[in-house]
């Protein structure tokens, strides 16, 4: 009997032996889990960090392509403007070129004529007589259906002061 007590004791203290070493196992186990548990959790936050960075990035690069773009809308629509008052500058300047001309046409002294106030079909001229003397500027209106000029005189040829307040009233006013 004492031997079979002795038996038991060492198969207990055996038992106890075992599973204390596998509990030691499932303890390095757990704790390899954890660690493994805290790299993923770590990892997760790093790669959440560079996905903030990297939507960041894109919105500032889409923030600076927008205000790229809407500076170019920008300086476009000024070239725009630009180009539409220089054309229109352009036909302007044609249409008085075309009334000096027209005006320079029936002058006695084409080369002497001066322009002033010109403004729309409208504007004044002086020019120099037969005797080579300015007359004084002379105010001016040109109708473009009839592609006649009347400008303000009492000569014969020429339209009178009180018919020209009257258009001037009109045209150029």
């Amino acid at each position: 009997m004492k031997y079979g007590l002795i038996a038991a004791v060492i198969v207990v203290m055996a038992l106890f032996y075992f599973m204390s070493q596998s509990n030691k196992a499932d303890a390095e186990r757990l704790k390899q889990a954890e660690v493994a548990h805290q790299q993923r959790l770590e990892q997760n936050r790093v790669d959440e960090e560079k996905a903030k960075k990297s939507l960041e990035a894109q919105r500032i690069q889409t923030e600076k392509a927008r205000a790229l773009k809407a500076e170019q809308d920008e300086l476009n629509s000024q070239k725009q403007a630009k180009e539409f008052e220089q054309a229109r500058q352009a036909k302007i300047q044609a249409g008085l070129k075309k009334i000096e001309d027209k005006i320079k046409a029936e002058a006695f002294d084409a080369a002497s004529i001066q322009f002033r106030n010109q403004k729309g079909n409208c504007g004044e001229v002086n020019a120099k007589n037969r005797y080579g003397g300015y007359v004084g500027f002379k105010r001016y209106i040109y109708d473009p259906q009839t592609d006649y000029v009347r400008i303000e005189g009492e000569a014969n040829g020429y339209t009178p002061s009180l018919v020209i307040d009257a258009l001037w009233k009109i045209e150029c006013e």
